[in-house]
């Protein structure tokens, strides 16, 4: 039997909310709520089928990895499961004091792969997520943001306000001007980011102009790459500071 692979953050974070939602207990394999998480591991968009054994997050591995939390949760008092990886951790740390914020990702994450068509998921399987621009919310939900990002009507129409309104696409981190840097051939290029946190957003949410913020390539991967995200006025702080240093 080959072995499974491990446990990724999107999947950490739905068991993990399960955890609480149980009481921070571990579960047994038949209860109700372990082989609906196990129903849903199994369609995430994230492991290939060969990378996947014939017990790939069945209901006893599920069960399983409830104990493990059990071995991180301070406020237990016992050992739990303790073969939990490093990654188990991660998200206990980054999620536990925010109960509210985890039960918005888990949410997320379940409707975005629910509504998902079996071409999607296909898709979306073979899309590379970047580890150094992974979001905190995992695989799914950060491939959602960037195909909003890539393909959302409302990314035009943004541009077009913008172009209507200043003759020109501006960066609102750093103020790179496409135009005056390369004259025709940069007007109208820009990309768009979306501020509403992935997380809170529906994935049939529909985007507001507001929502979208025009940066340029190096400051949208800044953006990206920044633990605990960065909002475009962070991040414009911090260009302009170091501006002023380097003066």
């Amino acid at each position: 039997m080959s072995r499974n692979p491990n446990w990724t953050t999107d999947e950490l974070i739905l068991a993990l909310d399960l955890y609480f939602r149980a009481g921070r207990k571990q579960l047994d394999a038949t209860h109700h709520d372990v082989t609906q998480l196990s129903e849903l591991l199994n369609k995430l968009p994230i492991h290939s089928a060969a990378e996947r054994g014939q017990d790939f997050r069945n209901p006893q591995g599920v069960s399983m990895k409830l104990g493990n939390f059990l071995a991180v949760d301070p406020d237990h008092k016992g050992a739990g499961l303790p073969r939990g990886g490093k990654l188990d951790s991660e998200v206990w740390n980054k999620f536990a004091g925010k109960p509210q914020q985890l039960r918005f990702t888990a949410s997320a994450i379940a409707e975005t792969v629910n509504l998902l068509s079996d071409e999607e998921v296909r898709a979306s399987a073979s899309a590379d997520v970047d580890e150094d621009t992974e979001f905190p919310e995992g695989k799914i939900l950060t491939r959602l943001h960037k195909r909003r990002e890539r393909s959302d009507k409302a990314v035009e129409q943004k541009k077009r306000k913008v172009l209507k309104e200043t003759g020109r696409l501006i960066c609102e981190v750093c103020d790179f001007d496409f135009v005056q840097t390369y004259g025709e051939l940069g007007y109208g290029f820009a990309e768009c980011h979306h501020t509403v946190p992935i997380s809170e957003s529906s994935p049939d949410h529909r985007t507001r102009l507001k929502d979208l913020a025009i940066v340029c390539a190096n400051c949208h991967r800044m953006i990206h790459r920044s633990r605990p995200l960065l909002t475009v006025q962070q991040l414009r702080s911090i260009v302009l500071i170091n501006r002023r240093n380097s003066v």
